[in-house]
């Protein structure tokens, strides 16, 4: 009888660590207007690994058949509110957070990068509108203009998000 228990008990360990492990990256819904035109990625919100007391919001799209797109803001306190995004000096300094946006071909080969402007301004924001530290949902708004800095010659020297949305679960760092 005592085996039979533990075997439960084991089996029901497996099936919750295989739980855990089959759901750690969830993928949320984010949308906006990328200069001006409709723009839905996927996207998922982790944790930050540096910085723990954070957490980053990853959204990409397929441009194309082998064309990518990324937006990546990083350094989200979790709390709810407005945080200002600087420019990439957020790696630096603990108290900022930052973006940047990069294009790809074949998955691999980035063939455009834009960040931050270099003037602080305050229509660059992630408003975070709802946080629940228990089940780590997370919702917000954002908008940011983000300046060319490595372009192939067929991308816009700005990229302009405006009327960004999110929501998602927010998973732990690695």
């Amino acid at each position: 009888m005592k085996e039979l228990f533990c075997y439960f008990v084991l089996l029901g360990l497996i099936i919750i660590i295989g739980c855990n492990k089959e759901n750690k990256n969830h993928v949320c819904d984010t949308t906006a207007l990328k200069n001006g035109d409709k723009w839905e990625a996927n996207s998922i919100t982790f944790q930050h690994r540096l910085f723990p007391e954070y957490f980053n919001l990853r959204a990409g799209t397929d441009i194309s058949d082998d064309r990518d797109d990324v937006l990546d803001i990083y350094k989200i306190p979790f709390k709810t509110g407005i945080h200002y995004i600087y420019r990439n000096n957020a790696i630096d300094n603990d108290s900022l957070v930052g973006a940047h946006y990069y294009t790809y071909i074949g998955g691999d080969q980035r063939t455009g990068s834009w960040l931050m402007s270099e003037t602080p301004d305050s229509s660059n924001y992630i408003h975070i509108t709802f946080y629940d530290e228990c089940s780590r949902k997370v919702e917000g708004i954002f908008n940011c203009t983000l300046v060319g800095t490595s372009l192939d010659g067929t991308e816009p020297d700005t990229i302009r998000f405006t009327n960004g949305w999110f929501e998602g679960k927010i998973s732990e760092a690695d």
